[in-house]
C-alpha cells in the first residue's frame, strides 16, 4: 500500500501535468532571454514589492523591495547582509560615477556593508517618508529567473550588481515587515532593468503586469521584451498593445539633481479626458509640461490612486456624478480621501467591475486611449459602498496627474526605453484572465 506521502506526491504530479497539458506548451515558443521577477501587492499599504535573491551561491539573502517606477536606483537593508562577494565603491571611481555617486561615506566601526572609509555615497531616498539619505555603493551577485513569457525557466546570475546599502531610517515605512528595500525603474545605467538588460544584451524595454491581488497569484516584471502570456489566453500580447510617447520631462524629478538634469521618470502626453465620450472641460495647458518641468501627466507605481489637479479633479468629478445619475446609480456621503462614492447595490457587476460611466484618457497618436473601466475607476471602502478612485492633488501640484497603481493594474504595460514608447494591452479582464498568475517552471 503506497505510503501518504507518495500519494500526495502523485497527486501534486497529476496536478502539473494536466495544467501543462490544458494549455498546450508545444505550442509556445522555446524558453528566450527574457528575465522575470514576480511582482506582489501588499492590501494594507496598497504598494507593489519583488523578490531576488543577493550574495554568494553559499549565503544567498532574500530581499523584498518596494517597486520604485520613478526611481533612480536600488538599495535595500545591509544589516544583517553577509556575503563574501560583496565589494565597495572607492570614492571618486568610474563606477561611483556611474551610479550617481556624489558624496563620500565612512564610519569608524569594523568594515562591513554600509560601514566603512573613503566609500563611494549614492542617495538613497524613500518615496512613503520621504526619508532622503547617503548611503555606501557596492556591488554583488544577484541571482534572476529567466522565462518565455509564459514559463519560468533557469535561474542565472548577474554578476557586479550595484546597490546602495540602506540604514535602519530609511527602511522605515515600508510595506509590511518583511520589505527591506527598493529596486528603481527610472532612466539611469543604475536601475533595475539598465543593469539586468545590459548584462544579458537584452533589448531597452520592460513590462509590468501589475496585480489588484496577489491572493490567488503574483503579478510580472519582464525584462527584455515579449512575448507575454496570461493564461488562460494562448495569444502573446506583446502583439496586441496600443502605444503612445514616453516623453522627456526637462526639469529632473529626482529628490536630488544638478540643474539642467532632465527627468528620468516617465511622462506620457494626455491630450484630453472623457467621461463615457463626452470631453471633461478645463485648461487644457495643465496637461503640458512648461520650462520649469511644471504640468503634464507621470505615471507611479507607489501613488496608490490617481492624483489630479483641482481644476482636473473638480470638473471629472461633476461630469462623473451627472454620468452615473443618469445610469440610475446612487450618489451616498463621500468617504475621504474621495470626492464621489456610491452604493454599489445600484451599479450591477460586470467582468470589468462595477458597471460604471468609462473614463477614456485620450492620449498622443491616432485613436489612442487609455480606457479606464470600473475595476480602476471605482474602490470598494466599506460594504456595499463604492468611490471614485481619484483624488485631488490641489491647486499647485509639481504634476497635473499622477497616474496611479490601482488605474494600472490587471494590463499589460510595456516600457520602450530604446522607442521611448509605451506600449499598453485593454484591461486584462476583457479576456477572462488578470496579472495574478501562477507561473511554473
Amino acid at each position: 500500500m503506497a505510503s501518504s506521502q507518495t500519494l500526495t506526491t502523485l497527486f501534486i504530479f497529476s496536478l502539473l501535468t494536466i495544467s501543462y497539458a490544458a494549455t498546450d506548451p508545444f505550442k509556445l515558443p522555446k524558453p528566450s532571454n527574457i528575465i522575470h521577477f514576480p511582482i506582489r501587492k501588499n492590501q494594507t499599504s496598497l504598494q507593489y514589492y519583488t523578490t531576488f535573491l543577493a550574495g554568494n551561491p553559499q549565503s544567498r539573502t532574500e530581499v523584498n523591495a518596494l517597486i520604485d517606477l520613478g526611481a533612480q536606483a536600488v538599495w535595500f537593508d545591509c544589516t544583517s547582509y553577509v556575503s563574501s562577494s560583496y565589494k565597495r565603491a572607492a570614492c571618486g571611481s568610474n563606477r561611483c560615477k556611474k551610479a550617481l555617486g556624489s558624496v563620500c561615506v565612512g564610519c569608524n566601526s569594523t568594515p562591513r556593508p554600509g560601514c566603512s572609509n573613503n566609500t563611494c555615497g549614492v542617495y538613497a531616498f524613500n518615496p512613503l517618508t520621504e526619508y532622503l539619505t547617503a548611503q555606501e555603493l557596492g556591488e554583488d551577485t544577484v541571482s534572476v529567473t529567466s522565462s518565455n513569457g509564459y514559463y519560468l525557466g533557469l535561474s542565472y546570475d548577474v554578476p557586479k550588481f550595484q546597490f546602495s546599502c540602506a540604514d535602519t531610517g530609511i527602511v522605515e515605512g515600508l510595506p509590511g515587515d518583511y520589505t527591506k528595500g527598493l529596486v528603481g525603474f527610472a532612466r539611469t545605467d543604475v536601475s533595475l532593468v539598465s543593469q539586468v538588460s545590459s548584462v544579458f544584451g537584452l533589448a531597452k524595454k520592460f513590462a509590468l503586469c501589475i496585480p489588484a491581488s496577489t491572493d490567488k497569484g503574483l503579478g510580472d516584471i519582464f525584462i527584455g521584451g515579449g512575448p507575454y502570456y496570461m493564461p488562460p489566453r494562448e495569444e502573446d500580447l506583446s502583439l496586441d498593445l496600443s502605444s503612445t510617447p514616453l516623453v522627456i520631462n526637462p526639469v529632473s524629478t529626482a529628490p536630488i539633481f544638478s540643474e539642467g538634469d532632465a527627468s528620468d521618470e516617465y511622462f506620457i502626453n494626455v491630450k484630453s479626458i472623457e467621461v463615457d465620450n463626452k470631453r471633461v472641460a478645463f485648461n487644457s495647458s495643465l496637461l503640458s509640461i512648461d520650462s520649469n518641468g511644471v504640468g503634464g501627466t507621470k505615471i507611479s507605481t507607489v501613488v496608490p490612486y490617481t492624483i489630479l489637479h483641482s481644476s482636473i479633479y473638480k470638473p471629472l468629478v461633476k461630469n462623473f456624478v451627472k454620468a452615473a445619475a443618469v445610469d440610475g446609480i446612487k450618489r451616498v456621503a463621500s468617504v475621504a480621501p474621495f470626492g464621489a462614492c456610491f452604493d454599489a447595490k445600484t451599479a450591477p457587476k460586470t467582468l470589468n467591475g462595477p458597471a460604471v460611466p468609462d473614463i477614456d484618457l485620450v492620449l498622443e497618436g491616432i485613436n489612442i486611449w487609455f480606457k479606464l473601466y470600473g475595476s480602476n475607476t471605482m474602490v470598494e471602502v466599506k460594504k456595499n459602498v463604492i468611490c471614485l478612485a481619484f483624488v485631488d492633488g490641489g491647486a499647485e501640484p509639481r504634476t497635473s496627474i499622477v497616474l496611479g497603481g490601482h488605474q494600472l493594474e490587471n494590463r499589460v504595460l510595456e516600457f520602450d526605453l530604446a522607442a521611448s514608447k509605451l506600449g499598453f494591452s485593454q484591461p486584462l479582464q476583457l479576456w477572462n484572465t488578470s496579472c495574478s498568475q501562477s507561473r511554473l517552471f
